[in-house]
C-alpha cells in the first residue's frame, strides 16, 4: 500500500502489526522522515511512496490508532507521550487544512483524561492558539486555574478572555474556583466590570468573601478616579484654560498614569509549570463602570452581610456621588429612629451605637465624619445626627440649609425643655439671618416662629431679645394683647391661692391656739398601755396621747426606739445625757427645748395608732415574757 501512495491505508497496517514485527519508534521515524526533509530509500520504495509521506496525516493516522489500542490498554505513560506528539502535529497541519482546527479541538475533548493537562497546555501556549481554545480544554480537564489564565491570556483589549474566564469560575465548583475569584477579581473588574459584579454577587451565598474581594473593588474605584482626573487635566491643557494650573504638569501626569494602566496586570504560570504569562490591563481595555462598585456592596447587604468595613466603604462611594438620594435612603434604611436613638443614648451614652442591635453593620461615626468632610449632603449628616439623638446639633445644621427641615425636628421633640430651646435656637437664626440680609421685615418672620411653636413652648417675651433696638410693634400687637391678658389670668389665679393660702393659715393658726389650752382628764388608776403599770405612782413621767392610752417614757422609749433611724437615735441618747447633766444641781433653762426635742423624737404619735403600729404588723402578738410565762404554765399543768 505504501508503494503504491496509500500512506494513510498503510498506516493504519502499521498499527495492527505486533510490536515484533514492526517497532513502534521504527515505524514512526519511518513515517515522520519524509515530511522533516530527510530523505531515506528505507522509508519509500517509489516515488509515490515519497510523495505520500510528505504530509503528516499518515503519521496521524498511525499515532491515533497506537493512542487508541494504548488507551484500551490503560498505559498511561504511552498516551501522555503519544497525546503530546499528536497535539503537537495537529497544531502544524491547522494552518495547511481547515479542518485540522476541528479535528485539533475534537482529540483534545476526547482524550481529555487521557493525556497530562500541564504538558498539553504547555504546548497550545507555545503556539498561537486562540485562548478560549485552550481555556476550554483547561476547564475540560479539571484544572481552572490553567483554565482561568488561558482565558485571560490573549486578546486583553477586548472582554471575550472575561467573559470566558468568567464562565469557567461561575461552572467550577466553588472550592476550586474561589481562592482564583481573590486572585483575579481587580482584572475581572477592570475588563467587564458588570459581568464580574454579577458573578461576585451570585456566589456570596456560596461562601465568597465581599471582605477580601473589598482590595480589588477598592483599587478599582482608584483607578476611576485617577483615570477622571487625568482625562481632565488632559482636557484643561489642551483648551489652555487659563484656570488649569501646572496644565504641563497634568499632561504629563497623564501621560505617566496612562503608562501605569498600561503595565499594571498580574503574571502567573500556567498550572505552576513554568509557562510565565503575563495578564496585561491595557488602557484601552479598562472599562469605568461608576455604579457596579455600589450595586455589588449594596446586593451583599441585601443577602446579610453586616461587616463594617463593607458598610464603611459604600457609604464613601454614595458621599462621592452628586445624587444624594441613594446616601440618604441608604442610612434611612440602616440608621435607628429618632426615638429609639434618645432612650439608648440616655440609658448608655453614645457607645451604645456600636451595637449590631442598633445600626447592624454601620459605623455611624465613620458616616457622619465622612459626610461632613465632604462639605454636601446635609440632610445624610442631619439623619446621622437624629441618629446618635443629638437633635440640637442637627437642628443646627438644618439651620444652615433648610429652616424648615430644623423647624420640623423641633416640632418633633418630646421634651418641653428641648422643645422650648431648639425654637429659641430657630427664632434666633432668623432674626440674625433677616439682619445680616438686610431685611427689614424680621418681626414677622420671628412671629412666624412663635405661630409655628405654639403658644405653650415660646411667647412673645422669649423672642424680644431678638427683635432689634427699633422696631414697630403694629405686627406684634396682637402677640403683646394675648401676652398681657395671659399675665392678668396668671395674676388672677396666683391671688387666689394667696387667699386660699391666708385662709389656711389663719385655721393652723386657731388650731394650734386651741392646742395650747386644750385639757385632758386623766383617772388616777390610769395603767401604762405596755407594762400595766399606774402611772401616778409608778414614779417617772408619763405621755398622754389624743388617743386616750397612757404610755411610761421608759417603756415609749423601748417601744419606740427600733422604729427610728440611726441618727434619731444617736440624738435621742444625746438628749438623754445632756438632760441628766443638766439636772444634777442646778436648773439650765436650756433643758426645756432638749425635752421637747425628746418629746418631738419619741412621742410623736400613739406607738398604738399611728404609723409604728403599721411597721410592726409582722411581729407576733405574744412578746418574750408573754411566752415564757405560757411555758410556765404548761410545765405546772
Amino acid at each position: 500500500h505504501l508503494s503504491q501512495g496509500r500512506a494513510v491505508l498503510a498506516a493504519k497496517y502499521f498499527a495492527q502489526c505486533p510490536p515484533a514485527l514492526e517497532p513502534f519508534a521504527d515505524t514512526a521515524v519511518r513515517l515522520a522522515l519524509t515530511n522533516l526533509g530527510i530523505d531515506s530509500r528505507h522509508a519509500y520504495s517509489t516515488t509515490l511512496g515519497r510523495e505520500a509521506l510528505k504530509s503528516n496525516l499518515p503519521l496521524i493516522t498511525y499515532l491515533a490508532d497506537k493512542m487508541r489500542v494504548g488507551k484500551n490498554n490503560n498505559d498511561k505513560m504511552s498516551c501522555t507521550m503519544i497525546g503530546a506528539w499528536l497535539t503537537e502535529l495537529y497544531l502544524h497541519e491547522r494552518d495547511s487544512s481547515p479542518a485540522a482546527k476541528q479535528a485539533l479541538t475534537q482529540f483534545l475533548s476526547q482524550n481529555v483524561h487521557t493525556m497530562d493537562a500541564k504538558t498539553i497546555m504547555k504546548i497550545l501556549t507555545s503556539h498561537d492558539v486562540n485562548a478560549t481554545d485552550c481555556a476550554a480544554y483547561a476547564a475540560v480537564s479539571g484544572d481552572i486555574t490553567t483554565a482561568v489564565n488561558a482565558a485571560l491570556r490573549v486578546a486583553p483589549d477586548t472582554q471575550d478572555g472575561v467573559v470566558e474566564a468568567l464562565r469557567i469560575l461561575n461552572e467550577a465548583p466553588f472550592e476550586l474556583a474561589e481562592s482564583l475569584y481573590y486572585k483575579y477579581a481587580s482584572t475581572l473588574l477592570a475588563r467587564a466590570p458588570v459581568l464580574a459584579g454579577k458573578s461576585f454577587l451570585s456566589r456570596y451565598t456560596h461562601g465568597l468573601s465581599p471582605a477580601r474581594l473589598l482590595p480589588s473593588f477598592m483599587f478599582y474605584e482608584r483607578l476611576r478616579r485617577d483615570r477622571k482626573r487625568a482625562n481632565q487635566v488632559a482636557a484643561a491643557a489642551k483648551g489652555k484654560n487659563p484656570f488649569a494650573l501646572n496644565a504641563t504638569e497634568g499632561v504629563e501626569e497623564s501621560k505617566t498614569l496612562e503608562s501605569v494602566d498600561v503595565t499594571t496586570g498580574s503574571r502567573d504560570t500556567f498550572g505552576g509549570g513554568g509557562v510565565e504569562v503575563q495578564i496585561m490591563a491595557q488602557a484601552g481595555s479598562f472599562v469605568d463602570d461608576p455604579s457596579v462598585s455600589i450595586k455589588y456592596f449594596e446586593g451583599v447587604i441585601k443577602l446579610g452581610c453586616r461587616s463594617s468595613a463593607i458598610y464603611s466603604f459604600l457609604v464613601s462611594l454614595y458621599v462621592e456621588s452628586a445624587d444624594e438620594e441613594p446616601l440618604y435612603k441608604f442610612l434611612s434604611a440602616h440608621v435607628p429612629s429618632a426615638s429609639v436613638a434618645s432612650e439608648v443614648s440616655r440609658k448608655a451614652g453614645l457607645g451604645a451605637f456600636a451595637g449590631e442591635e442598633i445600626s447592624s453593620g454601620l459605623d455611624m461615626s465613620y458616616a457622619l465624619r465622612t459626610v461632613l468632610a465632604s462639605g454636601r449632603h446635609f440632610r445624610s449628616a442631619i439623619k446621622l445626627y437624629m441618629g446618635f439623638g443629638m437633635r440640637q446639633q442637627a437642628v443646627e445644621l438644618a439651620l444652615k440649609v433648610d429652616p424648615s427641615l430644623a423647624r420640623e425636628l423641633a416640632q418633633d421633640s418630646v421634651e418641653l425643655e428641648e422643645r422650648k430651646r431648639l425654637w429659641l435656637m430657630i427664632a434666633r437664626s432668623a432674626a440674625s439671618e433677616i439682619v445680616h440680609g438686610g431685611d427689614v421685615d424680621v418681626v414677622s418672620k420671628v412671629v412666624s416662629v412663635l405661630k409655628d411653636c405654639g403658644p405653650d413652648v415660646l411667647s412673645i417675651e422669649d423672642v424680644l431679645p431678638f427683635l432689634p433696638d427699633f422696631a414697630q410693634i403694629d405686627q406684634i400687637k396682637d402677640e403683646i394683647c394675648e401676652a398681657l391678658t395671659s399675665y392678668s389670668s396668671k395674676i388672677e389665679g396666683f391671688l387666689k391661692e394667696m387667699n386660699e393660702c391666708d385662709h389656711t393659715c389663719d385655721a393652723l393658726r386657731g388650731e394650734i391656739s386651741r392646742l395650747r389650752t386644750h385639757r385632758m382628764e386623766l383617772r388616777s388608776d390610769a395603767k401604762c398601755a405596755f407594762t400595766n403599770k399606774t402611772v401616778l405612782s409608778a414614779g417617772e413621767p408619763f405621755y398622754v396621747f389624743p388617743s386616750g392610752y397612757v404610755v411610761l417614757e421608759s417603756a415609749l422609749k423601748q417601744e419606740v426606739m427600733p422604729y427610728l433611724n440611726e441618727k434619731q437615735r444617736a440624738r435621742v441618747k444625746e438628749i438623754e445625757r445632756d438632760l441628766q447633766s443638766k439636772t444634777n444641781g442646778f436648773l439650765d433653762p436650756s433643758a426645756d427645748s432638749l425635752q421637747a426635742e425628746l418629746d418631738g423624737l419619741i412621742a410623736a404619735e400613739c406607738p398604738l395608732t399611728g404609723s409604728i403600729m403599721v411597721d410592726s404588723i409582722d411581729r407576733p402578738f405574744d412578746d418574750g415574757d408573754e411566752v415564757e410565762g405560757t411555758g410556765e404554765n404548761m410545765a405546772s399543768v
